[in-house]
């Protein structure tokens, strides 16, 4: 169960290569998003509206719906997450921190909401591995995350942003790990990229399934590359890059295999009027 756990968690995050990120300079930031006494807004859960029936006359504005962030559903992605391995058996090991675990998430941390996922992944293996060594698991996991800072929000959205950005300018395909809010556009060489094209897809919400990043370690001859996770290889293609599932079929991979791409975690929403 362990050796088949870790197996499966090696595609717990694709890789990524050094540099890949770009730097998160204060001057960047500020050129890109704003000053730094400027912030980019960013959009908490919506607080549900006061129903006191003796607040006063109604106000004459129309009513809008609000999409706020909810909850994550650990327990349903886990399970998600192994059964697209053939294992979903391994979604029962606890995803709970051992008594007296650390926390790796202390106040001011900048990490997205997929963060409370991939704790959980790692908690699975620590707590079986300590099952199975008969000690315990506090120093083998640690507390999940809940939800950051504002400013560790705002700093990890921007972060995201960025790296999107760099990725659209190179001609590969974004990053879809979910963003705390909307980051909003960004223009820069007289080019606006819209949220949209950033990859948010909404509160807490990833945009779909991780890209697939090809590096030098796949080469397995002249051109020629393998794919994580999948069987086949594929030619004409840059290692160094990141590539849609798509494209890597078109370079020769095998169509309709069983899906081995990394879909990070969506966190439930709220709809407030």
């Amino acid at each position: 169960m362990i050796q088949a756990m870790q197996n499966i968690q090696s595609f717990l995050l694709p890789a990524k290569p050094p540099g890949q990120t770009p730097a998160d300079s204060s001057n960047e930031f500020a050129e890109l998003f704003g000053a730094a006494t400027s912030p980019v807004t960013k959009q908490a859960a919506v607080p549900t509206p006061s129903t006191d029936s003796g607040s006063g006359a109604a106000s004459s504005a129309p009513a809008t719906t609000q999409t706020g962030l909810g909850d994550p559903n650990v327990q349903g992605w886990l399970t998600s997450f192994y059964t697209e391995f053939g294992d979903a058996s391994a979604a029962n090991v606890s995803y709970q921190p051992g008594q007296g675990s650390a926390n790796d998430f202390p106040t001011g941390s900048v990490f997205g909401p997929d963060a409370i996922f991939a704790q959980a992944l790692s908690n699975q293996a620590g707590n079986s591995y300590a099952t199975l060594a008969g000690i315990s698991g506090a120093t083998l996991t640690s507390q999940l995350p809940g939800i950051p800072t504002v400013p560790a929000q705002q700093q990890f959205d921007q972060r995201l942003a960025l790296e999107n950005l760099g990725r659209l300018q190179s001609g590969q395909p974004i990053d879809t790990t979910a963003y705390w809010s909307d980051p909003g556009p960004i223009t820069t060489g007289g080019v606006t990229y819209t949220s949209a094209q950033l990859g948010y897809a909404g509160p807490g919400q990833s945009s779909g399934p991780q890209p697939i990043y090809i590096s030098e370690a796949n080469q397995v001859g002249p051109d020629t590359y393998s794919v994580g996770g999948y069987s086949g290889t594929v030619t004409g293609i840059q290692a160094g890059r990141f590539y849609t599932l798509q494209q890597l079929e078109q370079a020769g991979l095998p169509a309709g295999q069983p899906d081995a791409q990394f879909h990070p975690g969506s966190w439930s929403t709220t709809q407030t009027a």
